[in-house]
């Protein structure tokens, strides 16, 4: 064999590319199909996501609501407490 050091290091330097280059197409493929149906589950859950978020935005308006007269309660018990006293 004639071969130098350098050239077996330089091909298996090349080789070693290579096969990081295929892992890295694999894995942009399959992030590709992931996409894809993250996209489709979207599409074919459009109407429920926004339904769901509407929804949400009114659960949101009652807390508030709820939240305010709990507090109107807790002021009045405290004046009544206080009256009695």
């Amino acid at each position: 064999m004639d071969a130098i050091g350098w050239q077996i290091g330089a091909i298996l330097l090349g080789v070693s590319f290579l096969v990081i280059a295929i892992y890295i197409a694999k894995l942009i493929n399959s992030a590709n199909k992931v996409i894809e149906k993250a996209y489709r589950i979207v599409d074919y859950n459009e109407r429920n996501i926004q339904d769901t978020i509407e929804n949400i935005a009114a659960i949101t308006k009652s807390t508030e609501d709820i939240v305010s007269l709990a507090s109107g309660l807790t002021s009045i018990t405290r004046v009544f407490r206080f009256f009695r006293r």
